[in-house]
């Protein structure tokens, strides 16, 4: 017999429902596999920038602007497409435009500081008989870049016996002998920041700066080079103890951290390298075996003041137990909304279009003193982000829930505060970028060296680096500043080391103090530094 009519409706009603169910599931895993798949494209064939054509999201942008009722998003120039952004949004790679850069052509000029040696060629009619009816009558000048190779030089320092004539009771005066970074070593200072920045700067492991001394001639041994790096580290620690200890006076710092890999007995474990920026003064790096709150409340313990870094759940214990202010990160906000244009594009676009918008208000206002540009910055930017959060508030409503668009619009929302913590004072920055750049280096070390020996390696890495950073945030050559910060700290007053910080370093030389210690220095005379 068959059933009621009403019982086979209601049976395929629910048939329908669970196939839309499916249906719906299917899709996300579809999604997924789509965004896994573009992004594994672009790593492979593609470039990372995260670059999308200005016209179609300018498009994009323009039609749900326009669609928002009340908002006036015009005020901070929406109709036009801008040069491209701070966290990489530039134009199309291949098209035109002002923000296009030029690479000059031509024959790169050869540096005025460097040393010129002449060879003259003489034609053949100079060499008999002939040359006796020739005038010189000028010359033609073709320069070439060559290759002097580096040279180990033996420093030997004397010093001189004397004693009184007449009076041997006087006993024997003879020069103090000179502070050396590494007690009853036999690398200076020199050769000891070589080694520090070959291994930490250029990312040379020890293993090949061993091969490359042994064609030079000299061999020491991984063993030794690594005891100079430990004893380095050490002398270094206090400096860079004094850089933490005031960058706890910034007004911003920036945080964030990646991954190494650690050496054990049975396989490698995982440790983390952090990195902190305290604005333009100094950069840190600090090594945790795990990752985890401890890490960033330790580092900024009882620090009152801005932290930007992206929404990771490490920093929550910072910022409920620490007077500090949390800053979000624009360009984390982004790379979740590029990610999803695989899935949802038109969606995607329209919130790159917002972002976008922020980041040329932003770049238009960079020369303007802080507090001019935070009233500027604000007038232009609150009607774009009130547009924004309109469109958010709409479509977290329509799109499918845990698919990649959903997940970006509900990133955005609930970083909101975050994200608009800039509004409050112009000295903030839009995006973490910085800290990321930071992170490179340890990044790109990690390819060279595969992991660290152990969690005192790391803290060697950690202090080396933070002042190599150091260095090139205040544009000085990290060989000549750690050859003489090796000459100068074990005679240094402790209460000044500050003064020996990157930050610090060009009003340091310019004192009478530390001048007159690295003239007085036997290793500042040796010819083969003088030039540094």
């Amino acid at each position: 017999m068959s059933k009621p009519l009403e019982e086979q409706i209601h049976d395929l009603k629910d048939k329908l429902a669970r196939a839309a169910h499916e249906r719906d599931e299917y899709r996300k895993l579809y999604e997924l596999a789509s965004i896994e798949l573009e992004r594994l494209r672009r790593h492979i064939f593609g470039q990372k920038a995260e670059h999308v054509d200005p016209g179609q999201m300018q498009l994009a942008f323009d039609a749900i602007v326009q669609m928002l009722a009340g908002a006036a998003p015009t005020e901070a120039g929406t109709t036009s497409t801008p040069e491209g952004d701070g966290d990489g949004a530039g134009g199309s790679p291949g098209g035109g435009g002002k923000g296009r850069r030029v690479t000059p052509h031509g024959r790169q000029k050869l540096p005025e500081h460097l040393p010129v040696e002449r060879i003259e060629l003489l034609p053949p009619e100079m060499r008999d008989e002939r040359a006796a009816a020739m005038v010189r009558i000028g010359e033609e000048v073709s320069e070439t870049l060559e290759w002097r190779p580096a040279s180990f030089v033996r420093l030997q320092i004397v010093r001189p016996k004397f004693a009184k004539q007449g009076e041997p009771e006087a006993g024997v005066v003879i020069a103090e002998v000179a502070d050396s970074p590494v007690p009853r070593s036999l690398a200076g200072p020199g050769l000891l920041a070589h080694v520090l920045v070959s291994k930490y700067g250029d990312h040379l492991p020890l293993h090949r700066q061993e091969k490359i001394f042994e064609r030079q001639g000299v061999h020491l041994a991984r063993s030794t080079l690594c005891g100079w790096v430990s004893s380095c580290a050490e002398v270094l620690g206090h400096l860079v103890a004094a850089m933490a200890k005031d960058a706890l006076s910034a007004h911003c710092v920036a945080i964030d951290a990646t991954g190494v890999l650690v050496q054990a007995q049975d396989k490698c474990r995982r440790g983390h390298f952090w990195v902190l920026v305290a604005d333009r003064d100094h950069v840190l790096f600090r090594f945790t075996p795990r990752h985890n709150q401890d890490g960033p409340k330790e580092f900024l313990r009882g620090y009152k003041g801005y932290v930007q870094a992206d929404a990771s759940s490490v920093y929550e214990e910072l910022y409920r137990t620490e007077q500090v202010t949390e800053v979000g990160c624009w360009a984390h906000c982004r790379r979740r909304f590029f990610e999803a244009m695989s899935s949802d594009r038109e969606r995607a676009m329209t919130a790159l279009g917002f972002i976008h918008q922020l980041f040329a208000i932003d770049r238009t206002t960079k020369d303007l003193a802080p507090s001019r540009r935070t009233e500027q910055r604000r007038s232009s930017a609150q009607p774009v982000l009130d547009a924004f959060r309109a469109w958010l508030d709409k479509e977290e409503l329509l799109v499918l829930p845990r698919s990649p668009i959903a997940g970006a619009i509900g990133y955005a929302r609930n970083q909101w505060t975050a994200l608009t913590r800039f509004l409050e004072d112009g000295r903030l920055r839009l995006d973490n970028n910085r800290s990321e750049i930071e992170l490179r280096r340890e990044a790109l070390g990690r390819k060279n060296w595969i992991f660290v020996g152990s969690d005192d390696g790391a803290e060697w890495n950690a202090t080396i680096v933070s002042l190599i950073a150091s260095c090139a945030l205040h544009q000085l050559d990290p060989w000549a500043y750690l050859r003489d910060v090796l000459i100068l700290l074990p005679g240094w007053p402790r209460d000044r080391v500050l003064e020996l910080a990157p930050k610090s370093w060009k009003q340091t030389l310019e004192n009478t103090d530390a001048r007159q210690r690295l003239a007085a220095s036997p290793w500042t005379r040796a010819p083969a530094t003088l030039a540094a």
